[in-house]
């Protein structure tokens, strides 16, 4: 690659994206991504976020690197680091489908069969199917391993039956990622299964879980005699949890790169409460201000390696366990400005202070705990001992329940 070819690259996206994309307005401040009124408003959101998928994906900017035989560009690594420089401040972000894709798609080249990259791929970067992930159980949940749902083979089918939770955006998925016990006699990392899973079908049922701050896009799903082919496993069968891994590897650094305008918007509460001079305040602010900026650093040298394909210089975890940090000040701070008004839909500002102290729950659970994170860094990172397990090496059926 020439800088001239790169600079071509550049003046393509410049175009396009001044003729097909809209710029983010000069929105009023304290705006809210997730206070969710009405379905009516979840729904549009929704759509809205699959349409724009779909236009990025026909003029080649989503799925840039994937390979062209899979439905993508089949371009290089630089070429996204340019789009992204280039869409700052025009509406691109497609909410959830942004996160899906930066979960499966990986796992899906790697793992994938032919048949399956070729099927399922293409109308994944396009948002012409929705999908979502199926891991996290009530009784499985930072101990993923110890899922429970079962899947029994039936000629060429699995018949299958349990629960998941905490499933984003499950009630609008036309396929999901799943998890499922296949051996209960292996030891429990040993007999799971990872399956293409069809939403549409008898057997499944989804609940939304409304949440504090109105939004349902969460959800939890109930499956009675599902059924999904033997051709849908990705990898092998009882051989899940590498798959698994590349999506939770992949999911932590999508959510440990979310870095936003919190700092901004708390600076101008301030400002507009009359609080900005005071000592303890701005202490706090330039606290946020500061770890924000050194968020994006640690994204930035995380991403660059990436596109290069080397070795983060950076755990993930590290990056996760940063940004959920973040949320905590952040949203401990909004609230002490704020005072009473801070939990009373009384404005937009408050609107977005409650919001935005609801984000610690579901950012330091996405992706792995905390406490999963700090674990995978004290044995990854760090070289110490690891956690004492009883369950070592017991099959998974022999292990305590409840």
């Amino acid at each position: 690659m020439n800088a001239s070819h790169k600079d071509q690259y550049r003046l393509e996206v410049q175009k396009w994206l001044a003729e097909n994309i809209d710029l983010i307005e000069e929105k009023e401040p304290f705006t809210t991504l997730h206070w969710m009124p009405s379905r009516e408003r979840e729904n549009q959101h929704h759509l809205d976020c699959q349409l724009r998928q779909k236009k990025l994906y026909d003029a080649g900017y989503a799925g840039v690197t994937v390979p062209a035989e899979y439905g993508g560009r089949g371009g290089e690594p630089w070429m996204q680091g340019v789009f992204r420089e280039e869409a700052a401040g025009y509406q691109v972000h497609t909410g959830f489908f942004n996160s899906i894709i930066a979960m499966t798609l990986p796992a899906l080249l790697k793992h994938g069969t032919e048949e399956q990259k070729k099927t399922h791929i293409p109308s994944l970067i396009s948002g012409g199917i929705s999908w979502c992930q199926l891991f996290s159980e009530p009784g499985a949940g930072s101990d993923l391993a110890g899922l429970a749902t079962r899947a029994e083979l039936d000629g060429e089918e699995f018949i299958i039956h349990g629960q998941k939770v905490w499933n984003s955006a499950a009630m609008y998925a036309d396929m999901g990622i799943l998890l499922v016990r296949t051996n209960p006699d292996a030891h429990k990392h040993e007999g799971i299964t990872f399956l293409l899973f069809d939403m549409k079908q008898s057997g499944v049922e989804v609940r939304p879980l409304i949440q504090a701050h109105g939004a349902g896009h969460f959800a939890e799903v109930f499956l009675d005699g599902a059924k999904c082919h033997i051709s849908n496993v990705l990898g092998e069968i009882d051989k899940g949890w590498g798959p698994a891994r590349a999506v939770m590897s992949n999911e932590s650094a999508m959510i440990g790169g979310a870095s936003g305008d919190n700092p901004q918007q708390l600076i101008e509460l301030a400002h507009e409460l009359g609080n900005v001079d005071e000592p303890v305040i701005r202490q706090k602010l330039a606290v946020v201000y500061t770890r924000n900026k050194l968020l994006k650093l640690m994204s930035e040298k995380i991403s660059t390696a990436a596109r290069k394909g080397k070795t983060p210089p950076i755990h993930p975890s590290i990056v996760k366990l940063y940004v959920a940090n973040n949320r905590r000040l952040e949203g401990d701070l909004a609230q002490s400005l704020l005072g009473a008004a801070g939990v009373a839909v009384t404005a937009n500002a408050s609107k977005w202070a409650m919001e935005l102290l609801h984000a610690r729950y579901p950012i330091s659970i996405g992706g792995g705990t905390d406490e999963v994170h700090r674990n995978n860094l004290g044995e990854q990172a760090l070289g110490l001992p690891r956690d004492i397990r009883i369950d070592r090496g017991i099959p998974w059926k022999d292990i305590p329940k409840g």
